[in-house]
């Protein structure tokens, strides 16, 4: 009886091998991304800083004031091999390993239940809480093998094995966190769009929380997934225990959304808000109006992630201004020499939101892709609406969604970076640096929209490209890695500015090629079937 009702372990077997044979690709891009990224980051350090001389000027110089703390957090044992790999990994594991959590558990659970497949399983022998547990378990086995790859990258470049196990484990557990997390926003929001949405709403906010509490309020580490990574200090005191803290949230926040899942209804909600107007307005009954309802939400977690790390940038201008002080170790480490610091803290940060940005274009188009899979683009062009039209239209609202973030984001920095610092000078060059990176953001949004028309199944690897570019953007110039390597990431031509003068040539190519490949997409777009399988 079990297996007819799908209560026993056939209907979760089952339901996790459809989870796996659907989601296999997308898995397998996260996965090796990551491992690449990471194995990457510590065989670069591991060569760079080869003797204890070397990892003790680089521990001297990160630890001078609490800016770069901030950023990367507060590793204890930093004046280690492991230490310093911790650090140099430090931003984008703040948010890659997360996005693996929520990107792997959204895709297999609202969305799946959008799209009206997940109704088709539930009259077999699947339980209605099956695919929430089998896209935790899968979620689960993904993030494991990532840690083991990661284990053995570090011990590769000569990592102590209990260190690199702890450092590695714990950022598995970051991601399990996440996991778990999505899953239960798929029980309470009624789009997949939105589990993104209010799940890098939170990452944000765990940043911050992170951040603040490293650099003033040291017990905000401690309510912080990102602080509960840190304090198990892989490399210092190692503090196993910590690890119970994720695991723990992961395992509550996960039952939570397999019982939601038991009992709510199919395709409902349990946060829809009041009722809606009974008619939609005019703006919304337009291409145009429907297409920004349709993004406002991308738009709205971007933005919110873009405007809290500026402000907390912008706050702590003036600390790294006195880490910078009478200190050419850290001023050689950042790459600033010759320059003007408070330039140099610019253009990092502006670095960080052109990431930001280039994250939210990849996004949004790929927002494109669910409506055609999961069968509402075929109902929107069966009347009047053209495919180009259609098309033209969404891509005008992801690149003004685009420029609201920048300039916001970038307003934001210039006026606390002002506040902190005391000094206006620089806030005309703050706005202008970040529209500086737009070329290079549009880049990636061209290049997601060339896969979205030439080869949908494919779009997996925009993310996959954007995973790369970062690496190369945050570590390239420190691992010292070859000029042709750097070039690589289309934020490297954009000339570091203010600290560097942005390259209209450069800039103008970047151009260039984000409209040729939007081109290719949107004729491909034309001509292609819809939907594509």
């Amino acid at each position: 009886m079990s297996a007819i009702t799908g209560t026993g372990g056939g209907g979760l077997r089952t339901m996790a091998g459809i989870v796996w044979r659907t989601r296999r690709r997308s898995i397998l891009v996260w996965v090796v991304a990551l491992a690449a990224t990471m194995i990457g980051t510590a065989a670069g350090v591991a060569g760079l800083y080869d003797t204890p001389a070397e990892i003790h000027t680089y521990a001297e110089a990160v630890t001078s004031g609490n800016a770069l703390a901030a950023i990367n957090g507060r590793v204890e044992g930093i004046d280690s091999l492991g230490g310093v790999i911790q650090d140099e990994f430090g931003f984008l594991a703040s948010f890659l390993l997360p996005l693996l959590g929520i990107a792997l558990v959204a895709g297999s659970t609202r969305r799946e239940e959008e799209s009206g497949r997940l109704e088709t399983l539930l009259g077999g022998r699947i339980a209605r809480h099956q695919p929430t547990l089998a896209a935790l378990a899968v979620a689960g086995g993904a993030i494991v093998a990532t840690s083991v790859l990661f284990t053995a990258g570090l011990v590769v470049s000569g990592v102590p094995a209990t260190g690199a196990i702890l450092y590695s484990a714990a950022l598995g557990a970051l991601a399990f966190v996440f996991a778990g997390f999505a899953a239960l926003v798929a029980q309470l929001v009624q789009h997949a769009r939105g589990v993104y949405t209010w799940s890098l709403i939170v990452l944000a906010i765990a940043y911050v929380l992170r951040g603040v509490g490293d650099t003033a309020v040291g017990w905000l580490t401690w309510l912080s997934p990102l602080g509960w990574m840190e304090k198990t200090a892989p490399f210092g005191d190692q503090r196993w225990w910590v690890l119970a803290i994720p695991a723990v949230a992961g395992v509550a926040s996960g039952a939570a959304a397999v019982r939601l899942a038991a009992r709510r209804d199919l395709g409902s909600a349990l946060l829809r808000g009041g009722a809606g107007p009974q008619r939609a307005s005019g703006l919304r009954r337009r291409p145009f109006g429907f297409a920004v309802w349709i993004h406002r939400p991308a738009i709205l977690g971007w933005l919110a992630g873009g405007v809290l790390l500026t402000a907390m940038m912008g706050a702590l201008a003036q600390q790294f201004l006195d880490a910078m002080a009478g200190n050419p170790a850290l001023t050689s480490a950042m790459g600033l020499d010759g320059g003007r610091p408070l330039d140099g803290f610019v253009a990092v940060t502006q670095l960080y939101l052109a990431v930001i940005g280039a994250g939210y274009v990849i996004q949004a188009i790929g927002t494109l892709r669910a409506e055609e899979a999961e069968g509402r683009l075929e109902s929107r062009l069966a009347g009047t609406l053209s495919r180009l039209r259609w098309l033209a239209v969404h891509g005008g609202v992801v690149v003004a969604g685009l420029a609201l973030i920048v300039v916001v984001s970038s307003l934001i920095l210039a006026s606390s970076t002002a506040w902190s610092v005391g000094d206006t000078a620089e806030f005309g060059a703050t706005i202008r640096a970040g529209l500086a990176y737009l070329p290079a953001e549009l880049l990636f949004a061209g290049l997601a929209l060339a896969l979205f028309g030439l080869w949908p199944r494919g779009f997996g690897f925009a993310w996959a490209g954007y995973a790369a570019a970062t690496f190369i953007a945050f570590l390239g110039p420190g691992l010292e890695l070859a000029q042709w390597v750097l070039d690589l990431a289309p934020t490297t031509h954009v000339g570091n500015p203010p600290l560097g003068t942005a390259q209209l040539g450069s800039l103008a190519a970047l151009a260039g090629g984000a409209i040729a490949l939007t081109l290719a997409g949107f004729i491909a777009f034309r001509r292609r079937d819809i939907p594509s399988a």
